[in-house]
């Protein structure tokens, strides 16, 4: 899955996914979710809409909310 596969490719995976006082996403997150938007061949605007109406997708990637691109 590209959560596993992320993490495999950071210098930090046990990072939170949005770590409080960052101001933003683990750097594990944001790779997931490019390579998740690849695989599902679809525009950052329909995969948010996609990941908003998923809860369980988010949840795999330790998200309350989906990115606002």
């Amino acid at each position: 899955m590209c959560r596993n596969l992320a993490k495999q490719h950071v210098d930090d995976p046990d990072v939170p996914a949005a770590p409080s006082g960052a101001g933003g996403y683990a750097e594990w997150v944001q790779i997931a979710l490019i390579l998740y938007r690849v695989e599902l061949e679809k525009s950052l605007r329909e995969s948010e809409d996609y990941l908003n109406e998923m809860p369980g997708v988010l949840a795999v990637f330790g998200l309350d909310e989906a990115p606002h691109y």
